[in-house]
């Protein structure tokens, strides 16, 4: 009786102990994302020479507009992650799902993008916006001039070149 008692506890501390380590990684996740956004925020506030007070203004803005875009893209959020799709062997039902949530993650962030631009426009210039935006939707797939030395950069989701916006073979 003593070892079913023993045996129940230890598996209740190792159970304890993975929630835990799995809540710990979740924070992490979050954390890991919001420094990325610092940096690239101070990245952007320094290409765009703000004044202090207009950086410090910015980058707390910047990082709460791309966490709310991050979180308008995945509503689930992270406890709940998408399985990966052989698109070699998908059904077309599952295709049509695919693309339909690929559509609704693309609408809602579009929606946060032109909820926050007059919060950014009441800090930069439009000019300088469209570095917050345009730049954003050059790395997605499309050339983004004027960077490393005049060099473009090309690439996305389908691999050198570009690619389908679904992970996809290219020109899908």
């Amino acid at each position: 009786m003593k070892r079913i008692i023993v045996s129940a506890f230890a598996l209740l501390l190792i159970t304890v102990a993975a929630v835990a380590q799995d809540n710990n990684g979740r924070q992490r996740q979050r954390m890991n994302a919001q420094e990325m956004y610092g940096r690239m925020a101070d990245r952007l506030a320094k290409q765009m020479k703000l004044e202090d007070d207009k950086a410090d203004a910015f980058k707390v803005l910047y990082v709460d507009y791309q966490t709310t875009r991050s979180n308008a893209a995945n509503p689930k959020g992270e406890d709940e992650k998408d399985e990966k799709v052989n698109l070699n062997k998908i059904t077309d039902e599952e295709a049509t799902v695919l693309i339909n949530k690929q559509f609704a993650a693309q609408e809602a962030q579009l929606k946060v993008d032109k909820e926050y631009l007059p919060r950014f426009l009441e800090i930069i210039t439009p000019a300088q916006a469209a570095r917050v935006y345009v730049r954003r939707a050059g790395g997605m797939g499309g050339n983004e001039q004027g960077t490393r030395g005049g060099q473009g950069r090309q690439g996305g989701f389908g691999g050198p070149g570009g690619g389908g916006g679904f992970g996809g073979p290219e020109g899908f």
